[in-house]
């Protein structure tokens, strides 16, 4: 059963599998998903929580068997789960897409719909800025800032990503315009912000060239510094002196002066407001009232069995009377009298015949006023306090990328050397991996036992590309240069 969030399942059988193979433990225990961890509590033994950060995959191998790998290669086989065992799966699958979102820093609520990605059923989540895909054993990001076009066609959406071969989304049923709306949607919005923001940044700006720099400064895409000239010779010298903090102009201009000095901006809060103001439709003037009618009530029931009851009644005797229904022969008309009288109304129409009901009173009727859901452009901001909107720099030097956050006090600065079929366009491919860890190499480059586990971290190539990471020290300035001429005697 399930209780505030807390999924329950008594008496599932379990096993403990080795990533050798081998069985370490089995018995029959509860099992919960709770606040992002799956918890199996034995009935004898101690208790096993597991994040969610640390599964692998979660799998079905045969029928009414769940098979949840974990990132050590150690794995929970689950059975006799009766009815909740399609709960477990669901609620596995939220937490670990809820886990991944979190990671990467998706930015606002997700619209989520279920479809098929390659073989595989998936859970689409749509954010602000992102579509993450969630499968039984993957789960990955695709950066709206990367996607080319979106297209759809026979039932199925095709989504054009930079680096890396389209995506195809199948199976989608009814949902699949729905979707393909609101990825193109998405799309859409997110050049808005970025426009508006760059306006606000650079007041001074000329429409088009507003509109040029909007174009290639997306979110979270950097931009080399000499084709941001190209709009206006002044724009990147300006851009960085408005968005740099005094504690890193030093850096900044050091890294300039050494390197190919590509500029970005990534949100990295949503800036969408709900619907406000709604309140319940009410009528002050009328009592709602079930059962009854606005004139007195018949002789006889509702409906067809009522109406024929009364012309029985009516018909009583011999001949027609009045419109064919009453006593002609000893009753006249009054036998028509008498049977409208018994449904409840009266012949004639003047004046408390009854032929006309009365007219009721008119309705006050108040309407809940709604302020739809919009998006506050005003709140995106690259400067202040609590920026919504992250500023940075990659510098590239032969193959070697340097990166560097503009507006907040970040206390390391990484370096990057790509290889394989990423070195020829390494600036790019840094670019793509970064947004695809949310800007945050930190948490993913931490290690130790105090250091969150980042689902993330085992697929990311920026922890194998990692060449040095550079405290904001006084030695600052001789390891960086130190560490850019390394990598240029490499590349030679």
């Amino acid at each position: 059963m399930r209780h505030g969030g807390r999924l329950t399942v008594s008496a599932a059988q379990y096993r403990i599998i080795s990533p050798a193979g081998g069985e370490i433990e089995n018995g029959s225990a509860d099992v919960a998903i709770a606040d992002g961890t799956l918890t199996l509590d034995p009935d004898a033994g101690s208790t096993l929580r597991v994040p969610v950060a640390r599964i692998s995959s979660v799998t079905e191998p045969q029928p009414f068997t769940v098979l949840v790998a974990l990132a050590d290669g150690t794995a929970i086989e689950l059975t006799r789960l009766g009815v909740m065992r399609t709960q477990l799966l669901a609620e596995l699958r939220d937490a670990r897409a809820a886990d991944l979102a979190t990671a990467a820093a998706a930015v606002g609520e997700a619209d989520i719909f279920s479809g098929t990605t390659g073989a595989d059923s998936a859970e689409l989540r749509v954010y602000d800025d992102a579509l993450v895909i969630v499968t039984a054993d993957t789960a990955e990001r695709i950066s709206f800032s990367f996607v080319g076009a979106v297209k759809t066609r026979d039932y199925t959406i095709v989504v054009e990503v930079a680096g890396r071969p389209p995506v195809s989304l199948t199976r989608l049923g009814n949902r699949t315009s729905e979707l393909s709306e609101l990825l193109a949607a998405r799309l859409a919005q997110a050049r808005g912000r970025t426009s508006a923001f760059l306006g606000s940044l650079l007041p001074g700006l000329d429409p088009m060239g507003l509109r040029a720099a909007a174009g290639l400064l997306r979110d979270g895409v950097a931009v080399r510094a000499t084709a941001l000239d190209a709009i206006h010779p002044e724009l990147s010298s300006t851009v960085l002196r408005v968005a740099t903090i005094p504690d890193r102009a030093a850096a900044v201009t050091a890294l300039a002066d050494q390197t190919e000095l590509a500029i970005g901006f990534k949100q990295v809060t949503s800036v969408r407001r709900p619907a406000v103001g709604v309140t319940p439709w009410h009528d002050h003037a009328v009592t709602p009232h079930i059962g009854q009618h606005d004139t007195a009530g018949g002789w006889f029931g509702p409906g067809l069995g009522g109406v024929l009851a009364a012309g029985a009644m009516s018909a009583m005797g011999p001949g027609g009377g009045y419109g064919g229904y009453g006593f002609a022969n000893g009753f006249g008309e009054w036998g028509g009298y008498w049977a409208f009288r018994a449904l409840g109304a009266r012949l004639g129409g003047g004046p408390g015949s009854g032929g006309a009901r009365p007219m009721a009173a008119r309705a006050d009727v108040s309407r809940g006023r709604l302020i739809p859901a919009t998006e506050d452009l005003s709140a995106l901001t690259a400067t202040g306090e609590d920026p919504t909107v992250l500023a940075f720099v990659l510098g590239c030097r032969s193959g070697l990328v340097v990166y560097e956050v503009l507006n907040q006090r970040e206390p390391v600065t990484y370096a990057y050397q790509p290889d394989g079929a990423e070195a020829g366009d390494g600036l790019g491919a840094v670019n793509r991996a970064l947004d695809d860890a949310g800007f945050r190499p930190a948490a993913l480059h931490a290690k130790g036992l105090t250091a969150a586990y980042r689902p993330d971290a085992r697929t990311s190539p920026l922890a194998r590309w990692l060449a040095g990471q550079i405290p904001h020290d006084e030695q600052r300035a001789a390891r960086l240069a130190g560490l850019l001429t390394a990598g240029q005697a490499a590349d030679q």
